[in-house]
């Protein structure tokens, strides 16, 4: 059985990378770190599509594992191996949806998940139309957003504003996708995060915010703490993870009044080194069993 770990070649040191390379090892499995940099890709007419790595063509592996990496190098890549039958941990399109934050959200909501409102920004916004349907504060996010890189919190009229101004100015370099949300107030200084693997919640966990602030992540300012989930949030994490057509998934819940629930996001490489770190979990662990049984690998 031939296994590959896809990603950047950057990447290659990130922890959830190495975490799942070590736990391969410890079974014995072949497993092989691959960069797409080192690979090329061929397609004619006569459909005979070859992949390429180092220049030299190659066998194609059985299992493919693509991490954190989203870009069209890797996305042209892991499609090419779907339609060879090479069997992918998450698949293509299960990866790219859950990337893009606005079809996400639009999926779930289509599926009666309760998702924060949430308008699409267009090239030059309406501010009459966008007052009309969001209160302030409106958080602002780049579709593609990732571990709270790009996102701000607009307080007034004014603020919007003056960022809408400047966003215009550099909407190009964006690629114009941004979308705008509403700020959930309640309990909005935490929030529960759900580790799923094939249907089943590995770990979920109650996250505060050390200091005051509407943005954070796990290894910055976050108290976390053990959270036995009640059946509404097993099934709203569980579901949401389905939606998505994703495997391994990390699942953000945001508290809404009323002890309402709406997700946040659905991820589809969520980190755990901060979670393996605070609970002592074997998360790479639960990731390459899961592989094992699903593809039956003796």
């Amino acid at each position: 059985m031939k296994i590959w770990l896809l990603n950047a070649k950057k990447n290659k040191n990130e922890s959830g990378t190495k975490r799942i390379l070590e736990e391969w090892k410890k079974v014995g499995m072949n497993i092989k770190f691959v960069s797409i940099e080192d690979i090329e890709l061929l397609i004619n007419s006569e459909w005979d599509e070859r992949l390429f790595m180092k220049n030299k063509s190659i066998k194609l592996p059985h299992i493919v594992i693509p991490r954190n990496n989203t870009s069209y190098q890797i996305k042209s890549i892991v499609d090419f191996l779907e339609n060879k039958w090479v069997s992918i941990v998450n698949s293509n399109e299960a990866r790219f949806l859950a990337k893009d934050k606005f079809l996400s959200l639009q999926r779930l909501a289509l599926n009666n998940i309760p998702v924060p409102k949430t308008i699409l920004l267009k090239w030059l916004p309406d501010i009459w139309f966008i007052e009309k349907q969001l209160n302030y504060p409106i958080i602002i996010k780049k579709v593609e957003w990732s571990h709270w890189k790009w996102i701000m919190k607009v307080n007034n009229k004014e603020e919007l504003e003056d960022i809408i101004e400047m966003l215009e100015e550099n909407m190009t370099t964006l690629n114009r996708n941004l979308i705008l949300q509403e700020y959930i107030w309640e309990k909005s200084w935490q929030d529960l995060r759900f580790f799923i693997v094939w249907g089943r919640i590995i770990w979920s966990m109650l996250r505060k915010w050390k200091d005051w602030d509407f943005k954070s992540n796990f290894s910055w300012w976050w108290d976390v703490f053990k959270h036995i989930p009640t059946e509404k949030e097993e099934i709203l994490a569980l579901e949401s993870a389905n939606i998505i057509w994703l495997d391994i998934a990390g699942v953000d819940i945001l508290f809404d009044k009323n002890n309402g629930y709406k997700i946040c996001e659905v991820n589809a490489s969520p980190w755990f080194e901060g979670l393996e770190k605070a609970t002592e979990l074997n998360i790479a662990w639960e990731i390459v069993n899961y592989i094992i049984k699903r593809y039956d690998i003796k």
